[in-house]
C-alpha cells in the first residue's frame, strides 16, 4: 500500500453519479482501500440529515465533515458544530426571496424555506429530505444558530446580492459555491480544509499522507490542505489548476481511478 493513510471525498459531483447514487464499483474500490488499513471518510456540503445514507452504505465510523466544514460527526451523533445566529443573515434572507432566489435555511437536522417552489421540491426529491415551510409571519425562523444557509438559483444574481452584503457580515459569514446554483453562506474561517486538519489529526494521520478529491470550488481549501489534491474531470478549471492530479474521468469513476492510481 502507498503512503496514502486517508482518504477524504466529496459527495455530489464527485463520489455520488449526476443522478446522486453511489455506484457498487465506487464503493467496492473504498471498501478495498479500508480492508487493506486505510481510512475513508466524506467531506460534503450536506448536513448529516441527508448525509447519512451514503455515510451507511459506505459503513463510516470515523469522523465525516458536513456543511462545508462547520459540522463534524461520527456514528450519527454531532461531535461539533460551529454555527452562526439566525438574526445575522435575516435580513439578506429576505433580500435573495423577494429577489427571486430560493433560500434554505439548514439548524440541526431541519432544513426550512420561505416557499415549496419547483427548484425546492428539485432539491427535496434528489436530497431525499422533507423540507420545513417557514413563514414571514413568525419571528422563529430569525431566532437561535444556523448551520449554514443556500441561496438556490441564478449564480450570478446571489453573488451579486452577497457582495452588497459582505461588507456588513463578511468577519462572520463566508461565502462559497458548492454546486452551479449554490452559494452557501458558512461560518467564517471555517471550511472543508480546516475541519479536514482536525480529523488527520483525531485519526493520527500526517497530512503529507491524505489524499482529498473534489469537483468545486468548496473543496479548493481541502484539496490544499492535503498531501495529495485531485480534481475529478468533471471540475472547474479553477480547481483543475490548484490540483495535484486530475482525473481522465468524471464523478464516481475518477475516485476509482485516484485510489487505484494513489492508494494502493
Amino acid at each position: 500500500m502507498s503512503s496514502i493513510r486517508l482518504i477524504v471525498s466529496d459527495l455530489d459531483g464527485t463520489l455520488l453519479s449526476p443522478d446522486h447514487k453511489l455506484a457498487p464499483e465506487v464503493a467496492s474500490s473504498i471498501r478495498t482501500f479500508v480492508r487493506k488499513g486505510g481510512y475513508f471518510t466524506i467531506a460534503t456540503g450536506r448536513p448529516l440529515l441527508t448525509a447519512r445514507r451514503v455515510i451507511e452504505q459506505l459503513g463510516i465510523e470515523i469522523p465525516v465533515i458536513l456543511c462545508n466544514g462547520a459540522v463534524l460527526a461520527a456514528r450519527g451523533r454531532i461531535l461539533e458544530q460551529n454555527g452562526y445566529e439566525a438574526s445575522l443573515t435575516a435580513e439578506l434572507l429576505v433580500a435573495a426571496h423577494e429577489a427571486g432566489l430560493n433560500v434554505l435555511q439548514f439548524r440541526d437536522e431541519r432544513i426550512g424555506v420561505f416557499g415549496r417552489t419547483p427548484a425546492i421540491v428539485t432539491f427535496e426529491h434528489k436530497e431525499q429530505v422533507a423540507c420545513t415551510l417557514l413563514s414571514s409571519a413568525d419571528e422563529g425562523w430569525r431566532q437561535g444558530e444556523l448551520d449554514k444557509v443556500i441561496l438556490l438559483g441564478d449564480i450570478r444574481l446571489s453573488t451579486q446580492l452577497w457582495k452588497r452584503w459582505e461588507p456588513l457580515l463578511g468577519d462572520r459569514i463566508a461565502a462559497l459555491q458548492s454546486e452551479s446554483d449554490y452559494l452557501e453562506l458558512i461560518p467564517a474561517r471555517i471550511d472543508k480544509g480546516t475541519a479536514l486538519r482536525k480529523v488527520a489529526y483525531v485519526l493520527g494521520v500526517e497530512l503529507a499522507d491524505v489524499l482529498a478529491i473534489g469537483n468545486q470550488l468548496n473543496d479548493l481549501a481541502m484539496l490544499k490542505t492535503a498531501g495529495v489534491g485531485i480534481a475529478v474531470a468533471n471540475s472547474p478549471d479553477e480547481l483543475k489548476a490548484a490540483a495535484d492530479y486530475v482525473t481522465r474521468s468524471p464523478y464516481g469513476e475518477g475516485v476509482v481511478e485516484a485510489i487505484g492510481r494513489f492508494g494502493q
